[in-house]
């Protein structure tokens, strides 16, 4: 009998209280003070008790909020707040970005060696090469172009891989009879330039029980599909539709096999943001107590331009018309949401409710109570358009609790996600091999 295939899912993690930017003012939510580790740990509980495999660390480095009324989004070093969560759990693997543009390799090598070794093995390094000019200017850094931050990107990484395997296998003794602690023959420095990165040096730190870290990278550029063949374990990407999914995750099998590897070498994660509330109606007015009037109408606005019309106040409490919908025509130069928009529209919700259903987001919502949750992620798992996904609740001491109490265990009953963790490293969790080296050279 075959083997029914799983699917993968992560926590992504960008504030304290939940990813929508007006989480912390929840009626659930208890922020006295800011910031709060006890609430990210309290998160990573969550997450490890419903046996998601990975929590995803985003990274925005010298950027603030520009509403009074929105949360800092990871305003905190996600390196060290994972390193805290690390000790506060026991299975769940940790996703960190740090980008190439304005970061050292041997400082990042070992940061990450380190904090791997030290939680048993269930870390990985979300390799981007980071595009936000704000960012980049906090570190003294001109941002280059897009051909020399995935150039740069790849020999940063083969130096980071490299360092991490300086360290022999075999190196570590501990013999108290021969008094060896290890043999230092086998801790090697490298001695490796490129054209925009150098490291002469060891690193020494033994490999931890996967190894060394998993490799993540996300994007979502022809650049960035290329890079991930090389280097990528780990693909978080953004697609607004089944179609699209499957294309991104054909796409990244074409990069592996182009690269020597199989081609389901790469796990592709799709993002999905649930609102859950005991039926659709109910889901998207929960959401709609997080919406600021500003963003509600900056939403409006957006959809008017997708859908080629102008939208007045008159037209928010009305269904948006069938004539409008018929005249879209969806090209490759269409705003990739604009389907999404369409189908919801269709169902007859006003305009106001299209919007509140999130269509205008970062990633497609899956709406309404923990059947329809569990259908949205079954549907594009079985077609093909996800491996797994990565979810954004709104507020995790609420969405987060209701995913894992009454969507994870339909997804249990399906058998398309595991009920319990099969191994104890980051690697186990993904089905990944263990790894100790450069990729292609063990």
């Amino acid at each position: 009998m075959t083997e029914q295939k799983q699917m993968v899912i992560g926590l992504a993690m960008f504030g304290a209280a939940g990813l929508n930017f007006r989480s912390w003012m929840d009626p659930a939510v208890k922020l006295e003070k800011y910031p709060d580790i006890s609430m990210d740990i309290k998160a990573a509980q969550i997450a490890e008790k419903g046996k998601f495999q990975f929590m995803f660390f985003g990274d925005f480095p010298g950027t603030k909020a520009t509403d009074n009324g929105d949360m800092q989004t990871m305003g905190l070093d996600p390196l060290l707040i994972a390193t805290m969560i690390a000790n506060n759990t026991s299975r769940i693997g940790m996703g960190i970005t740090r980008a190439t543009s304005w970061s050292n390799p041997y400082e990042l090598a070992r940061q990450f060696k380190t904090l791997d070794a030290l939680s048993e093995g269930r870390v990985a390094w979300n390799a981007v090469t980071g595009a936000n000019g704000v960012s980049a200017n906090a570190y003294g850094v001109d941002l280059s172009s897009s051909f020399d931050r995935y150039g740069k990107a790849g020999e940063f990484v083969q130096v980071v891989e490299h360092l991490w395997a300086s360290w022999g296998e075999d190196a570590l003794k501990l013999n108290h009879s021969t008094k060896e602690f290890a043999d230092y023959d086998q801790v090697k420095a490298v001695n490796l330039k490129g054209q925009y990165v150098k490291s002469s040096g060891s690193l020494p730190i033994p490999p931890s029980k996967q190894g060394q870290p998993v490799i993540f990278h996300s994007g979502g550029s022809q650049n960035s599909i290329d890079f991930a063949g090389k280097y990528a374990d780990v693909y978080v990407g953004e697609v607004w539709t089944i179609e699209q999914g499957k294309a991104m995750r054909q796409a990244l099998r074409k990069a592996a096999v182009a690269n020597g590897r199989k081609p389901d070498a790469i796990k592709f994660i799709a993002g999905v943001m649930p609102l859950i509330g005991d039926s659709k109606k109910d889901a998207i007015e929960r959401h709609a107590t997080l919406l600021d009037d500003r963003t509600f109408l900056q939403r409006v606005a957006h959809i008017s331009y997708v859908l080629g019309t102008d939208f007045t106040p008159a037209d928010i409490e009305k269904p948006i018309s069938a004539d409008i919908l018929d005249a879209i025509e969806i090209t490759p130069y269409s705003d990739p949401r604009t389907e999404n928009v369409i189908k919801v529209a269709r169902e007859g919700w006003t305009l106001r409710e299209v919007v509140n259903h999130s269509v205008i987001d970062y990633h497609p919502t899956a709406v309404g109570n923990a059947q329809d949750i569990a259908d949205h992620l079954s549907d594009w798992f079985n077609a093909g358009a996800a491996d797994g996904f990565w979810v954004m609740p709104d507020v995790y001491e609420v969405d987060l609790s209701r995913f894992v109490d009454e969507v994870v265990p339909i997804l249990q009953e399906r058998g398309v996600f595991h009920k319990d963790y099969e191994g104890e490293t980051l690697r186990e969790h993904l089905g990944l091999p263990y790894q100790y080296g450069v990729r292609g050279e063990e």
